[in-house]
């Protein structure tokens, strides 16, 4: 879907059917006539469009002969996920930057767009509003993180009551989320401290604070999914130990039962044997002689292993 936007005379973005006046023109997984259409209008190149809706493409900044620049950068996407988690991956939005006009190209929806065309942003400073772009991403990240720990914290107090497959796949699914994060955070960082030299880009001083303000907002973003990293690495290794020590618990047990359901097999198969048995003439005692000798070998290895067990 492309849609093409100008500002009016109240500097309201509206909506516009004549890309010649266009001032921002917004892509979203374009069908392949729509992506033939965009090259044919705009001279950048064909490698900008591919590149900017590749989902595997890393955060970074490339200019062309022509004028056009390409800024391409990570956000968090949620996931459609069949259990009642919310999990993130990221997905690349490329703007282009050219000669009157920006240009945004994702795989995904970014909901900033929804919002910002019910506010007045002036289009004619593409540098400001691309700047705008990269800053509501980083925010975009904080955001995310939020609702991350927020499930990590409910995950973790389940997991404290009872430690089940469900809930470790949950815990699994945050981590994945925030290796994600720092992969494309880190791209991302060093693609917007390259800004400064962006010579397509623009900027006034109001700029240059706006451009603080996104790296700032990306670095607190790094320091927090790192310290997220660090908790949710310590909580999986903590909960993979306690169900080792429970599955050692329960070997040890099965052994237990499994020697002393063995004692009394081996006292009975003495008296399967033909070989003459001192107590055997008198049948009348005989069995019950040989269950006592069975239930005092049980006893007593009972009281060993338990003894055993306290000096542990």
């Amino acid at each position: 879907m492309i849609t093409a936007y100008r500002n009016n005379e109240a500097l309201a973005i509206v909506e516009t059917s004549d890309w010649s006046t266009a001032q921002w023109i917004n892509v979203v997984k374009p069908t392949q006539e729509e992506s033939q259409a965009l090259l044919e209008f705009f001279p950048f190149p064909k490698d900008f469009l591919e590149d900017a809706l590749d989902s595997e493409e890393s955060s970074r900044i490339e200019n062309d002969e022509s004028g056009y620049s390409l800024i391409i950068s990570d956000f968090p996407v949620l996931k459609d996920d069949h259990y009642d988690i919310k999990s993130y991956h990221t997905s690349p939005l490329g703007i282009i930057i050219g000669k009157g006009v920006i240009i945004t190209i994702c795989s995904q929806s970014f909901n900033y767009f929804e919002h910002l065309l019910y506010q007045h942003v002036n289009l004619k400073y593409k540098s400001r509003f691309a700047l705008n772009v990269l800053y509501e991403m980083s925010s975009e990240f904080n955001r995310a993180l939020r609702l991350l720990n927020k499930e990590r914290r409910q995950v973790d107090i389940k997991l404290q009551k009872r430690v089940t497959n469900l809930r470790l796949y949950f815990l699994s699914e945050i981590e994945k989320s925030l290796v994600y994060f720092i992969a494309s955070l880190k791209t991302n960082a060093s693609t917007h401290r390259k800004l400064y030299r962006l010579s397509t880009l623009k900027r006034f001083s109001e700029d240059d604070e706006l451009l603080e303000d996104v790296l700032n907002e990306h670095q607190q973003a790094i320091e927090t999914t790192e310290l997220y990293l660090r908790i949710v690495e310590s909580m999986t290794n903590s909960y993979a130990s306690l169900l080792s020590n429970q599955l050692n618990t329960t070997m040890q047990t099965l052994t237990i039962f499994t020697v002393l359901l063995t004692l009394p097999t081996l006292v009975f198969s003495f008296f399967g044997m033909n070989v003459p048995l001192p107590i055997d003439a008198q049948s009348g005692i005989s069995w019950i002689i040989v269950i006592a000798i069975s239930l005092i070998l049980v006893a007593l290895t009972s009281i060993l292993l338990w003894h055993s067990n306290r000096l542990k």
